[in-house]
């Protein structure tokens, strides 16, 4: 093997390594639907579940921090969907778990905001608040912050397993 072919070799393979490091450290955030379409206002409609999600927008930007659900410390999943609720005086539970059982069981077609989407990652679960456009509120993980994303995105989509009605 010539030196300027291992030369080649070798270049294409940090190359490799280098795009890997990249999209490990980007994690589900190349997948934010404002980072593809730039970000669009929610449209309330003024129904008790989207002063729920409207409250819940307030924190977007809020750090990600598991057990926590409140503005002054961030907001695990379940925090964020338990203060919204909570802020309306109206009871969820404190657990994703336990709010992927809560209210009333509804199909796609019918989740208005402020209904809570439910997600299966691996072995776990994951809630966040439906939105306007196909897109959800949630508090993503550790490292990251409140936001909105795609429901129909190429990470989130095949993850959905129900939707759950909190205000009847």
């Amino acid at each position: 093997m010539s030196k300027s072919y291992q030369q080649k070799v070798l270049c294409i393979a940090r190359l490799v390594i280098l795009s890997l490091l990249f999209l490990l450290q980007a994690g589900c955030s190349i997948f934010n639907s404002s980072t593809i379409s730039g970000y669009v206002p929610v449209e309330y409609d003024g129904t008790p579940g989207s002063n729920v999600l409207e409250t819940a927008m307030s924190q977007i930007g809020k750090k990600y921090s598991y057990g926590k659900a409140s503005p002054s410390q961030g907001f695990d999943c379940s925090g964020l969907i338990y203060w919204a609720y909570q802020s309306h005086g109206i009871a969820v539970p404190r657990r994703t778990q336990d709010q992927s059982k809560a209210g009333i069981r509804i199909k796609k077609a019918d989740a208005k905001l402020g209904d809570i989407v439910v997600f299966k990652i691996g072995r776990r679960l994951h809630t966040g608040l439906v939105a306007d456009k196909g897109r959800f509120l949630h508090a993503p993980s550790s490292g990251s912050h409140v936001r909105l994303e795609s429901m129909n995105g190429v990470y989130w989509k095949p993850r959905v397993v129900g939707f759950r009605r909190m205000i009847f």
